[in-house]
């Protein structure tokens, strides 16, 4: 493919294509678009989602973060707002804002886009490959810290908590 102007190519993944990871509860999340690929512009995040899958309160300081919602319900947590989402939706979630998500139904599809790229980087490199058969782990195998450690060694600049 032709480069564009800025010297990127352009990228097409299908749906089951891109970097996929375990998550949590035994999500998948796929990395669809890498800041590498974009030139730093953004990155793009798809989460098959199952109940009970969240992330705990936290502030992104170097990122804005966009939630597309495709289906399922998931509560939303913006500042000291609360909303769910049922069916589809979007919410903008500009840097400095604390915010967190709870998945509430028995699935959830939905994409987050992060901009500048980058964020994306936590759940292809802290997440768990995708093998046949394979589940989440459990116990202390996944747990906040661990996701709050990895956050920290990739310089995310993530602030925890209120």
């Amino acid at each position: 493919m032709t480069a564009g102007l800025d010297g990127q190519s352009p990228v097409v993944r299908r749906d089951g294509e891109g970097i996929s990871r375990l998550w949590g509860k035994g999500s998948v999340v796929t990395t669809k678009l890498s800041a590498e690929e974009t030139g730093g512009a953004l990155g793009i995040t798809h989460f098959s989602a199952v109940r009970g899958e969240r992330a705990p309160r936290h502030t992104h300081t170097l990122e804005d973060e966009i939630f597309i919602i495709e289906g399922g319900e998931v509560r939303l947590t913006v500042a000291d707002r609360t909303e769910t989402v049922s069916g589809a939706g979007v919410l903008f979630l500009p840097r400095g804002i604390p915010h967190s998500y709870l998945v509430e139904s028995e699935a959830a599809r939905f994409y987050v886009i992060t901009t500048p790229g980058g964020f994306e980087r936590l759940f292809s490199e802290a997440g768990y490959p995708v093998q046949p058969g394979n589940s989440a782990p459990v116990g202390d195998a996944w747990s906040v810290d661990r996701t709050v450690e990895f956050a920290e060694n990739l310089g995310l600049g993530m602030i925890w908590g209120d």
